[in-house]
Protein backbone atom coordinates (compact mmCIF):
# COMPACT_ATOMS: atom_id res chain seq x y z
CA UNK A 1 0.00 0.00 0.00
CA UNK A 2 2.70 2.50 0.83
CA UNK A 3 4.60 1.52 -2.46
CA UNK A 4 1.32 2.51 -4.26
CA UNK A 5 1.37 6.30 -3.05
CA UNK A 6 5.12 6.66 -3.41
CA UNK A 7 4.22 5.25 -7.38
CA UNK A 8 1.36 7.60 -7.47
CA UNK A 9 3.41 10.90 -5.35
CA UNK A 10 6.33 10.45 -8.10
CA UNK A 11 3.43 10.73 -10.88
CA UNK A 12 1.93 13.85 -10.14
CA UNK A 13 5.61 15.34 -9.17
CA UNK A 14 6.31 14.40 -12.27
CA UNK A 15 2.94 15.49 -14.17
CA UNK A 16 3.46 18.92 -12.54
CA UNK A 17 7.27 19.54 -13.71
CA UNK A 18 5.91 19.01 -17.49
CA UNK A 19 3.32 21.18 -17.42
CA UNK A 20 4.03 24.70 -18.59
CA UNK A 21 3.22 27.06 -15.38
CA UNK A 22 1.80 30.89 -16.23
CA UNK A 23 4.28 33.27 -16.97
CA UNK A 24 4.52 36.43 -15.81
CA UNK A 25 6.06 39.76 -17.47
CA UNK A 26 6.16 43.28 -16.37
CA UNK A 27 3.96 41.99 -13.12
CA UNK A 28 1.40 40.77 -15.97
CA UNK A 29 0.33 37.13 -15.22
CA UNK A 30 -0.32 35.08 -18.61
CA UNK A 31 -4.31 34.22 -18.42
CA UNK A 32 -4.49 31.29 -20.93
CA UNK A 33 -8.17 30.56 -20.43
CA UNK A 34 -9.17 34.08 -21.50
CA UNK A 35 -6.87 35.06 -24.10
CA UNK A 36 -5.23 31.48 -25.54
CA UNK A 37 -2.47 31.16 -27.55
CA UNK A 38 -2.20 27.98 -28.47
CA UNK A 39 -2.35 28.47 -32.31
CA UNK A 40 -2.07 31.48 -34.50
CA UNK A 41 -6.08 31.86 -35.13
CA UNK A 42 -6.53 31.76 -31.50
CA UNK A 43 -3.41 34.44 -30.49
CA UNK A 44 -4.59 36.84 -33.01
CA UNK A 45 -8.49 36.34 -31.43
CA UNK A 46 -7.11 37.23 -28.27
CA UNK A 47 -4.77 40.07 -29.69
CA UNK A 48 -8.06 41.56 -30.92
CA UNK A 49 -9.80 40.72 -27.49
CA UNK A 50 -7.07 42.39 -25.33
CA UNK A 51 -7.41 45.38 -27.74
CA UNK A 52 -10.81 45.53 -26.91
CA UNK A 53 -10.77 45.77 -24.02
CA UNK A 54 -8.00 48.13 -23.67
CA UNK A 55 -5.61 45.38 -22.26
CA UNK A 56 -2.47 47.12 -23.77
CA UNK A 57 -0.44 45.82 -21.06
CA UNK A 58 -1.60 42.36 -21.75
CA UNK A 59 -1.25 42.80 -24.82
CA UNK A 60 2.46 43.46 -24.76
CA UNK A 61 3.59 41.39 -21.80
CA UNK A 62 1.52 38.40 -22.90
CA UNK A 63 0.76 38.19 -26.95
CA UNK A 64 3.34 40.29 -28.20
CA UNK A 65 6.98 39.07 -29.71
CA UNK A 66 8.70 39.38 -25.87
CA UNK A 67 11.53 39.92 -27.96
CA UNK A 68 10.39 42.90 -29.41
CA UNK A 69 8.73 44.06 -26.53
CA UNK A 70 12.02 43.52 -24.39
CA UNK A 71 13.72 45.93 -26.66
CA UNK A 72 11.09 48.61 -27.08
CA UNK A 73 10.75 48.75 -23.11
CA UNK A 74 14.59 49.39 -23.10
CA UNK A 75 14.23 51.68 -25.83
CA UNK A 76 11.49 54.20 -24.52
CA UNK A 77 12.53 56.17 -21.54
CA UNK A 78 9.58 55.41 -19.24
CA UNK A 79 9.81 51.57 -19.73
CA UNK A 80 7.02 49.03 -19.94
CA UNK A 81 4.73 52.25 -18.61
CA UNK A 82 5.36 54.26 -21.76
CA UNK A 83 5.44 51.27 -23.60
CA UNK A 84 1.62 50.47 -23.10
CA UNK A 85 0.96 53.79 -23.59
CA UNK A 86 2.79 54.20 -27.30
CA UNK A 87 0.77 51.05 -27.72
CA UNK A 88 -2.77 52.39 -26.73
CA UNK A 89 -2.00 55.07 -29.34
CA UNK A 90 -1.38 53.19 -32.15
CA UNK A 91 -3.88 50.88 -31.91
CA UNK A 92 -6.63 53.25 -32.69
CA UNK A 93 -10.28 51.99 -33.74
CA UNK A 94 -9.33 52.15 -37.34
CA UNK A 95 -6.60 49.62 -36.89
CA UNK A 96 -8.53 47.18 -34.15
CA UNK A 97 -11.08 46.77 -37.00
CA UNK A 98 -8.34 46.05 -39.61
CA UNK A 99 -6.63 43.30 -36.97
CA UNK A 100 -10.33 41.79 -36.70
CA UNK A 101 -10.86 41.46 -40.64
CA UNK A 102 -7.51 39.82 -41.24
CA UNK A 103 -9.13 37.17 -37.85
CA UNK A 104 -12.49 37.02 -39.59
CA UNK A 105 -11.57 37.13 -42.95
CA UNK A 106 -7.35 36.26 -43.38
CA UNK A 107 -6.01 33.34 -45.64
CA UNK A 108 -3.61 32.09 -42.71
CA UNK A 109 -0.18 30.47 -44.08
CA UNK A 110 1.48 28.44 -41.64
CA UNK A 111 5.39 27.49 -41.77
CA UNK A 112 7.25 25.58 -38.76
CA UNK A 113 6.95 28.37 -35.73
CA UNK A 114 5.72 30.95 -38.35
CA UNK A 115 1.96 32.21 -39.65
CA UNK A 116 1.26 35.10 -41.75
CA UNK A 117 -2.28 36.68 -42.04
CA UNK A 118 -2.97 37.95 -45.15
CA UNK A 119 -6.00 39.74 -46.87
CA UNK A 120 -6.76 39.41 -50.54
CA UNK A 121 -7.37 43.06 -51.18
CA UNK A 122 -4.97 44.16 -48.72
CA UNK A 123 -1.50 43.98 -50.20
CA UNK A 124 0.60 46.62 -48.31
CA UNK A 125 0.02 44.86 -45.09
CA UNK A 126 0.05 41.51 -43.14
CA UNK A 127 -0.59 40.24 -39.97
CA UNK A 128 2.81 38.13 -38.73
CA UNK A 129 2.76 35.69 -35.69
CA UNK A 130 5.83 33.27 -34.46
CA UNK A 131 5.24 30.10 -32.45
CA UNK A 132 8.34 30.52 -28.96
CA UNK A 133 7.88 26.85 -27.33
CA UNK A 134 4.36 26.21 -26.88
CA UNK A 135 2.88 30.10 -27.38
CA UNK A 136 2.09 31.76 -30.12
CA UNK A 137 2.73 35.66 -30.24
CA UNK A 138 2.46 38.51 -32.31
CA UNK A 139 5.14 39.83 -34.63
CA UNK A 140 5.68 43.37 -35.11
CA UNK A 141 7.19 43.47 -38.65
CA UNK A 142 6.68 46.49 -41.07
CA UNK A 143 6.76 44.32 -44.02
CA UNK A 144 4.39 43.00 -46.25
Amino acid sequence: MQRHGIVLLGVLLTGAAWADPPTERYGVAADFKAYPQANPKETLASVVMAADAKRYDYLLAQLADPEWVDARVKAVAGGFKEAVEETANRLDPPRVKLLRRFLEEGELETLDSTATFRLKNVKDRVVRLHRLNNRWYLRHSNKP
